[in-house]
């Protein structure tokens, strides 16, 4: 084997992607049938000559293993204590962060009130108000610990223990927090005060849109973004750019070894300043596994040079995701990783030789000979890092971006030089205020982000920008192009062969999209989104939505839903109950999608929120006890504030559906309502037995489904609980499918 760290690194990666996938259980059945399957290469001469199918058997065996090991022995304990309440003293490890009003904080717990719980480990801890701490300050108070939404597989909740961070937790701050002063003061607590305050410095120096482009691209921190800037550009397919992975270190490694030379230095002592300065890079963007992925690459390149070796970039690429997976096989949860290694592999295997293969065609006129070389780089660098990430982003937000090709060629060079600029700056406004030296790198970067927040936004305004694709046929696209592939592969023909089958596959992939668009034409679909215990449902038909209930802990899930399915703006929004929680999120949908139509319960005209963003509406119709509203052909709403929440009866294509909040009075509804065929709740009413649906819908998490116990199991139920959307397909003729996204 040429490359056998390649081999070894790829494979374990790519295991552990499809061991989060299946599960740890599953995980373990691979693991076994992984090392059968070695075991018996051994006694296969050709096999066991070649060693690529026994060396990559075991590897996949392994990577198996390591994840259900870590699984069983480091986050299902922990996991056990979801649901409890507790008192825990513990360190704040990272800088607080402010989201949807609250305040959240990553504690390394030390020490807990329950018995027999492992420590230590690490929880997101939220509170209404802010918390008089700074990074290794120490913790005390009263908690209550749950798990983030979502089940196996790429969750929230896989998401974050590839953080290391496999609990949630409130604060009960009415029963008292003491927080003190940090006792010892570690080198990455100098790395935070760091990231703060270039992060301060920034915002010091640009309005605040700019500022937020330049720290989310810049240092990763997209918390003062405007929401609809991140929107945009996931529909045009850069959201990469706001993620810091392998562009990122790289121009910051090559701008830092730039000034070293420019400074004289010589080059083996620049190589080496330069990656101390990599890995103080690494420690400001609090090492997420995407930059460090990339940051073990450029250090491993930087140190080629300083022993005049010149680096394999797949080899290095191999022993960077090897390192990181084996440190956490949750590793493989971050989708940032996986983007970030697909686009690298691309850019490694055929970005140069596509740049190469453009200027022997196209770079024949001296004059602009520098001009077109640029052009043919960034051509080559986009088409093969879109590509190589393309199924990744499919399999993740369900969509296709269409504008994403020419989205990356007018982004990525403005963003390149921004990083530059920008970074110049903040360093230099650090070291020295409001210096005159720092307003030139400033004002251009500042312009620079002022043409991609411009551009962005233009280009997810066009129509079709961003197309959904249906989860079951993006599998079997994506195994039919693998198969594609591994045939070209075994005929060992020329390289058109491969350019053909490419070629092949995109053409399926689109014809796919537009099939299933065609398909879904004079569809009714209904989504009982997974929000944990809330009710948030949207209609969807042609193009067109309609959001009846905005519950859940963030609008997020509602946004993510909608955007996957194409839609730009509302027809209709509903709030159904009177929380503060749910009016926050209608408000934020309202600013994101600005509905045609919101229809509100009087007494909720008092929330802050959504005065400020109802002028921003085509229609308000505010009723007191009863509304209707006509949405599309056949399809209509009816709401009835009974009790202390709306509860809302949908009639489509024949078929009749009922939303039940919690806090709905069942007795004072109509009996067409009660005869509803499919029930959606969020509770467990009392009064459940006035009904007799076909199917009943718990929009529930899954501590709630367990006191709701043995009621439940009369109803028919389908539950949310975690594991995904119910979405519902009503046909004209009263047909209903049901289906989990």
């Amino acid at each position: 084997m040429k490359r056998p760290l390649v081999l070894v690194g790829f494979c374990y990666l790519l295991t552990l992607a499809a061991a989060v996938y299946c599960g740890a259980k599953w995980s373990l059945v691979f693991a076994c049938g992984s090392l059968l399957g070695f075991i018996g290469t051994l006694f296969v001469p050709k096999l066991r000559g070649t060693a690529v199918f026994s060396t990559a058997l075991l590897t996949v065996s392994i990577a198996f293993g390591a994840f259900y090991g870590f699984h069983e022995t480091v986050v299902e304990p922990v996991q056990k204590l979801a649901g409890q309440d507790a008192v825990i003293e513990g360190t704040v490890c990272e800088l607080p962060a402010k989201a949807y009003g609250r305040f959240y904080y990553v504690v390394e717990v030390n020490s807990i009130s329950q018995k027999s719980a492992p420590k230590p480990f690490k929880i997101r801890l939220s509170a209404q108000n802010a918390l008089n701490v700074e990074p290794y300050s120490h913790v005390k108070g009263r908690v209550h610990l749950f798990l983030p939404n979502g089940g196996e597989g790429y969750s929230s909740r896989s998401y974050y223990i590839s953080k290391g961070i496999p609990l949630f937790a409130f604060l009960y701050e009415y029963e008292g927090v003491k927080v003190s002063p940090p006792t010892q003061k570690p080198p990455y607590y100098y790395a935070l005060r760091l990231r703060s305050a270039l992060l301060k410095s920034v915002r010091s120096m640009l309005p605040p849109d700019e500022a937020g482009l330049v720290n989310g691209v810049l240092f990763g921190d997209t918390a003062s973004l405007p929401k609809q800037v991140t929107e945009d550009f996931r529909t045009i397919g850069i959201s990469h750019i706001l993620s810091v992975s392998g562009l990122h270190m790289t121009t910051m490694a090559q701008l830092i070894l730039m000034l070293l030379l420019f400074l004289r230095i010589p080059k083996k002592p620049a190589c080496i300043l330069a990656s101390a300065g990599v890995i103080c890079f690494m420690a400001i963007t609090c090492f997420v596994p995407s930059v460090t992925r990339s940051g073990i690459m450029c250090l491993l390149y930087l140190m080629g040079m300083v022993v005049f070796r010149r680096p394999d970039s797949l080899n290095s690429l191999g022993i960077a995701v090897l390192l990181i997976s084996l440190w956490n096989p949750y590793a493989a949860a971050d989708v940032g990783l996986l983007l970030s290694f697909a686009a690298t592999l691309g850019l490694i295997l055929y970005s140069g030789k596509t740049a190469d293969s453009l200027n022997a065609k196209f770079d024949r006129v001296r004059q602009i000979s520098s001009l077109v070389r640029g052009i043919n780089g960034i051509l080559g660098t986009t088409v093969w890092a879109v590509l190589f990430t393309l199924p990744i982003i499919i399999l993740t937000f369900g969509r296709v971006s269409l504008a994403a090709p020419a989205a990356n060629l007018l982004e990525l060079v403005p963003s390149t030089l921004m990083m530059n600029f920008s970074a110049i700056a903040s360093v230099i406004n650090l070291i020295s205020p409001k210096s005159f030296l720092a307003m030139p790198f400033a004002l251009a970067s500042g312009l620079l982000a002022k043409f991609m927040l411009a551009c962005a936004h233009m280009l997810a305004q066009v129509p079709f920008a961003s197309v959904p694709a249906s989860g079951g046929f993006v599998m079997l696209w994506l195994s039919g192009t693998i198969l594609l592939f591994a045939a070209a592969m075994l005929m060992k023909k020329s390289r058109r062969l491969y350019q053909n089958t490419a070629l092949l596959s995109a053409i399926l992939l689109l014809t796919g999209i537009l099939s299933n668009q065609i398909f879904l034409r004079d569809v009714t679909r209904l989504a009982v989104l997974d929000v944990g215990s809330a009710n948030a449902v949207v209609l969807t038909r042609n193009g067109h939505a309609a959001v009846l209930g905005c519950g859940g802990f963030s609008s997020g899930p509602i946004k993510s839903y909608l955007q996957s399915e194409g839609i730009t703006r509302l027809d209709c929004i509903q709030p159904l109950t009177l929380s503060n929680e749910e009016s926050k999120n209608a408000s934020e949908l309202i600013h994101t999608f600005t509905p045609r139509k919101v229809v509100i319960q009087k007494e909720g005209l008092i929330d802050g929120f959504l005065q400020k963003e109802l002028p921003n509406t085509g229609e308000v119709t505010v009723f007191n006890a009863v509304s209707r509203s006509d949405l599309w052909n056949n399809t209509n709403v009816n709401v009835q504030w009974n009790g202390n929440a709306c509860a809302a009866h949908i009639r489509a294509s024949g078929v009749s559906v009922l939303i039940c909040p919690d806090g709905v009075d069942l007795s004072g509804l109509p009996i067409e309502w009660l005869d509803a065929d499919l029930v959606v709740t969020d509770s467990t009413p009392g009064q459940m037995d006035l009904l007799d649906p076909v199917c009943t819908v718990l929009s529930m998490d899954q501590e709630d489904l367990c006191k709701a116990g043995s009621k439940v199991r009369g109803w028919n139920p389908v539950v949310t609980g975690g594991a995904g959307n119910v979405v519902l397909e009503l046909q004209e003729n009263r047909t209903m499918k049901i289906r989990r996204e």
